[in-house]
């Protein structure tokens, strides 16, 4: 195998659990804090509202990586479709959201083990992922599988417990707290959950078959993903109310200790702790595909390009994203970390939708309307964050 390019070992249902365990993390155990804070039990439409921008947001990927179904992302197609100058702002902008998601994954993982060595865990999940991603995106995916299966299993656990709570009232008032402005600016930290659908689209040189399977993987995934995190916040509030919640950097375990099955709240713990880990799995080797596909085109040096001849990982990249955010760890908090990386990303995926309106009619495989409200929204939310 040539030195700087993948081989394409990923099968669809390899691309399916990759896309699950990159979207049901670390936003899922604690995006209700910040968001209840914001906006009361009215952020369950802030996260329906992230929902539907999401949907419309993977739409638009999937049409672009079946069309360009090579590494890079946006990055490759705006750069195809836009020009260069288009292209590099998403990659960059990519790269620093993905980087900061990783430290507020690593964050949340540490506050729910221990706050008191948050960081120290935190550092030790990024060197850990590390080390299985070096052993190559097939092996990655496989872990992700069984992780995606035992979180699911542990989720569901959690809701039978507030099922046969008592004192649980589903009929939890949605309206309170509501404004325009709480809505968006909690959509906009919703959305820094649902955006692990993109990574699918970074590793199209690497997939069986991506014509077919990117898109369907990515629509998949983020309809069940949207489901559990409906389901399981709605739970939540209904048990404990969104006051707790605010107050908390670890809300579903404050709902599980309420709950009639608190001795077993460890499951929690243990959930968030693979969920954190699988995201982070998935997210590290994303980004240093993003490096490759830069420094295949002369804007990183030729050293991120590097392709393991045995392993397929990239896994100088890899390192180089890994030191990154061992440093950021200790240079910025949970809440700051997750609305930095939403505005970043919220960037990118405005281009996303930019090159799927600029496609030739005939390219398209949905209505350019779709990718004209993700456009709005995107930029909508992105100023919400900056201005409220």
């Amino acid at each position: 195998m040539n030195e700087d390019s993948f081989s394409r070992t990923l099968t669809k249902k390899n691309s399916l659990y990759l896309g699950l365990s990159s979207m049901i993390g670390a936003g899922l155990f604690y995006n209700l804090a910040p968001t209840s804070n914001i906006g009361s039990y009215s952020s369950i439409l802030g996260l329906l509202l992230a929902g539907t921008l999401a949907f419309a947001n993977a739409s638009s990927s999937a049409q672009l990586a079946t069309l360009y179904p090579q590494t890079g992302g946006t990055y490759l197609y705006a750069s195809k479709v836009l020009g260069k100058l288009a292209g590099n702002v998403a990659g960059i902008v990519f790269i620093l959201g993905k980087t900061v998601s990783c430290i507020a994954i690593a964050l949340t993982l540490g506050n729910y083990i221990s706050p008191i060595y948050g960081k120290e865990i935190g550092i030790g999940l990024s060197v850990l992922v590390f080390a299985i991603g070096y052993k190559g995106i097939t092996k990655t995916a496989v872990l992700a599988k069984w992780f995606v299966l035992i979180v699911v299993a542990i989720l569901t656990f959690f809701c039978i417990a507030i099922l046969l709570t008592p004192s649980t009232n589903f009929a939890i008032p949605i309206l309170e707290g509501f404004s325009i402005s709480n809505l968006f600016l909690s959509a906009a930290i919703w959305f820094f959950a649902f955006t692990g659908y993109s990574r699918l689209a970074t590793y199209g040189e690497e997939i069986k078959n991506p014509e077919k399977i990117i898109s369907s993987s990515i629509l998949t995934g983020l309809g069940v993903t949207v489901l559990i995190y409906l389901i399981v916040n709605w739970f939540a509030l209904a048990i404990v109310g969104p006051g707790v919640i605010a107050n908390s950097n670890t809300p579903l375990l404050v709902a599980m200790d309420v709950s009639i099955l608190s001795d077993f709240s460890f499951l929690v713990v243990f959930a968030s702790s693979i969920a954190t880990a699988s995201v982070f799995l998935a997210l590290l080797p994303a980004i240093s595909r993003i490096y490759v596909a830069m420094s295949r085109d002369g804007i990183f040096p030729n050293i991120f390009s590097k392709i393991h001849k045995i392993n397929n990982s990239a896994y100088i990249s890899e390192l180089f994203v890994l030191l990154t955010v061992v440093i950021g760890i200790y240079t910025i908090n949970i809440t700051n970390a997750i609305k930095l990386s939403a505005f970043f990303i919220l960037i990118y995926y405005s281009l996303t939708n930019l090159s799927v309106i600029n496609l030739k009619k005939d390219e398209r495989l949905y209505s350019v309307l779709i990718a004209y409200y993700g456009l709005i929204i995107c930029l909508v939310l992105g100023f919400s964050l900056i201005l409220i």
